[in-house]
């Protein structure tokens, strides 16, 4: 590679190359937005097609299915002549109205195509075939005898001839069984269900034209979008590789990464590098200082649970609505102090805290308050879950119950507060005080619960 000094005093400048390498690949960056947008439309409308094609096809379906609907319950009307299949007959028309929907569907997507046609012409011989279907109706109606003014709408508007008046009851079944299930009314519906059938085929053809049409508009967009990435790829190298030959990215990102105060990437020139891994060396060395202070001044330096000023800033971000306040006193705590000494008083409240750390979830918080009291936050916790807690305090007390370890027996007391029904902390803390003390006063038990006191 020619050393930049010496392409410049041939007149070809550094900066002037990386505006045109950058011009360029705008040029073609703004090219492959328009062609992913246009093969974003193209996809668009081919899914589309596909949905289109989806509901009409149930369109027919539903039209079908509407009017072998219809043809069952008039025959089963004629047969065993209950109104309910009349009735349900007439709720399919007025109610349901599966074909009339499916038309409407069908001329909204497809307009007044081929398919629509065919549709509308099933829908009209439907029709059609419903007069033959509400005279055999009109039949069964007279022959059981139900008043005019009690007939459907469509029935009352029916006048039958004087000879079909005159016909015997069983005659009149008869004839309204033939009207429904001679060789016309199946001819009626074969042909119904032909142009239903005729409508499905125009619709798969025409959707196969349609995605045939988009999957190849679709194939050539997609084919200018990775010459177009190729190009751009070519040219994003290019400026990357002018830019780091001279080092000039590494330095700007390392200087705003000093100003974040974050590390420097490792990148660039070999000088660079060592500067940056120098720097890093620095940083983590300072960042991990700051931590160490901040944890010695929120966490207790002999169990190594969160202390009073870290207790303080705990209580003030929980969610108090599904937050349980355990204030948790060690029993006789003094009288180990007094017979034993203060170091194995200290070895104590370590053992207490570990059993603490044990019984609880990580996301819990643990706080030492007190010289023996310890305060627990258990989030994401409801009254109803008393029996956890209940079980967590028996594990605690059996922890401190093994003396393998040659530390005096102790044990421990627990008041409970549900935060559910209160609004301020201190309230709830001072709940669960008033719990604790119950249970020093009663010492029937190990753990007390404010909540169900107030019951």
């Amino acid at each position: 590679m020619k050393n930049p000094k010496k392409i410049k005093s041939e007149g070809i400048s550094l900066k002037t190359a990386n505006i045109i390498m950058i011009f360029a690949t705008l040029v073609v960056l703004v090219m492959l937005l328009v062609e992913l947008f246009q093969a974003s439309s193209v996809y668009k409308k081919l899914s589309s097609a596909t949905d289109d094609y989806i509901l009409m096809h149930k369109s027919a379906e539903n039209l079908m299915a509407a009017s072998d609907f219809l043809t069952d319950r008039v025959q089963l009307f004629t047969i065993n002549l209950e109104e309910k299949n009349m009735t349900e007959y007439f709720n399919e028309v007025h109610n349901t109205r599966r074909r009339d929907i499916a038309l409407f569907d069908m001329e909204k997507i497809a307009g007044k195509k081929d398919a629509f046609k065919q549709l509308d012409d099933a829908m009209y011989m439907s029709n059609d075939l419903m007069n033959v279907e509400i005279h055999a109706m009109k039949l069964i109606c007279e022959a059981k005898g139900i008043e005019t003014k009690k007939q459907p709408e469509e029935l009352q508007r029916i006048d039958l001839s004087d000879f079909e008046k005159e016909l015997p009851n069983a005659e009149k079944i008869s004839k309204a069984q033939d009207l429904v299930h001679d060789s016309d009314y199946y001819t009626q519906k074969a042909i119904i269900r032909d142009k239903v059938e005729k409508c499905s085929e125009v619709l798969i053809e025409d959707t196969h034209q349609t995605q045939d049409k988009l999957s190849t508009k679709l194939k050539n967009k997609l084919k200018y979008v990775r010459i177009l990435l190729i190009i751009m790829s070519f040219a994003m190298v290019m400026v990357l590789w002018m830019t780091s030959y001279l080092g000039i990215n590494p330095i700007l990102k390392g200087v705003q990464k000093i100003k974040e105060n974050s590390k420097i990437p490792v990148t660039g020139s070999y000088e660079f590098r060592y500067l940056a891994k120098t720097y890093n060396k620095m940083y983590e060395a300072f960042k991990q200082s700051i931590e160490n202070l901040n944890y010695e001044a929120s966490h207790d330096s002999l169990t190594g649970v969160y202390n009073r000023a870290g207790y303080d800033v705990v209580k003030q971000s929980l969610d108090l609505k599904s937050t349980a306040v355990l204030i948790i006193d060690a029993d006789n705590f003094k009288k180990i102090n007094d017979m034993y000494g203060h170091l194995v008083g200290d070895q104590v409240l370590k053992k207490l805290a570990d059993a603490l750390r044990a019984a609880f979830r990580s996301e819990d918080y643990i706080c030492r308050v007190g010289g023996d009291e310890f305060v627990v936050f258990m989030i994401h916790m409801q009254k109803e879950q008393k029996e956890l807690i209940e079980s967590k305090a028996a594990l605690i007390n059996k922890k401190l119950s093994d003396r393998s370890d040659g530390l005096p027996y102790m044990s421990v007391s627990i008041g409970v507060a549900f935060g559910a029904t209160e609004n301020d902390i201190e309230s709830i803390i001072s709940h669960a005080d008033e719990a604790l003390y119950k249970v020093k006063k009663d010492k029937s038990t190990n753990c007390y619960f404010y909540e169900l006191e107030k019951k």
